[in-house]
């Protein structure tokens, strides 16, 4: 399975948020030259030639617009299981998965897009809005005083051979000198990282006068940027992940721009 070729997945329930998913995918497409994948899952046998139908018709439109052919995937299951096994299975390097905005803090634990994302060790992008750039240019890092946050930093690599990237990294307000140390740490690896690339970087502290989420976004806006590249958080020895109150904030109200989140291996 290592041999094959890596390509994007694309879950589909053929609304307008997914459309705009499939606009971001064929975009990292053009620049990684990686193939697209369309997939959809039923819970129902008698639906799946339905289903094949309508797939293999947005995969024509998508040639017809994009000259870009996607290969299409209609899976009978669990979307909360099913979208991670099928990204394992065609050697998926990212999954772009649409997501609507969460509009309020009683409708978050019931996020698809948050519970998908942790059940996945391929590293997910939601998106919530339609592509404003063709490339991911400006990538803002938070950084943070977790352990898994250092292991991001390896996807530096990943966007300076594709793109020109510029990075962001901030880092929270803390004055608690314990974690302070840590934060400063994960900062230094990163650094060491961008360093070792030649690549270009910035580096931001926030005044703490928000909640650090809100922040991040700010400033996310402010820079303009491409992509937020987050880290979930291992809560156990059998790859169960989460996403902490932060990360879930910026998941959910990144609007315009797309957020990466990654699983800790």
């Amino acid at each position: 399975m290592n041999n094959l070729k890596k390509t994007i997945l694309v879950p589909t329930d053929f609304t307008q948020v997914a459309d705009y998913a499939l606009q971001h995918a064929v975009r990292v497409s053009s620049v990684v030259h990686e193939p697209v994948t369309l997939l959809h899952i039923v819970d129902n046998p008698n639906k799946v030639a339905e289903a094949q139908a309508k797939i293999d018709q947005l995969a024509k439109e998508t040639q017809d617009k994009y000259n870009i052919l996607p290969t299409t995937i209609i899976r009978q299951g669990d979307i909360f299981v099913d979208i991670a096994k099928v990204a394992v299975e065609i050697n998926s390097g990212m999954v772009i998965m649409g997501s609507n905005r969460i509009k309020d803090e009683s409708t978050l634990n019931d996020s698809i897009a948050l519970k998908v994302i942790t059940s996945c060790k391929v590293p997910f992008i939601t998106i919530q809005e339609p592509p404003i750039n063709r490339r991911y240019d400006e990538i803002v890092f938070p950084i943070d005083d977790t352990a898994e946050n250092i292991e991001k930093h390896g996807w530096i690599s990943y966007f300076c051979d594709y793109y020109v990237s510029r990075f962001h990294l901030i880092k929270p307000n803390i004055t608690d000198p314990k974690l302070l140390a840590k934060v400063d740490m994960n900062m230094a690896s990163a650094r060491r990282y961008l360093d070792e690339k030649g690549a270009r970087y910035y580096v931001y502290a926030v005044t703490g006068k928000k909640p650090y989420a809100e922040e991040v976004l700010e400033m996310a806006a402010n820079i303009r940027a491409d992509l937020i590249v987050i880290m979930t958080t291992k809560v156990s020895d059998k790859s169960i992940y989460t996403v902490e109150p932060h990360e879930q904030y910026i998941v959910s109200n990144a609007s315009y721009i797309p957020v990466m989140c990654i699983n800790p291996q």
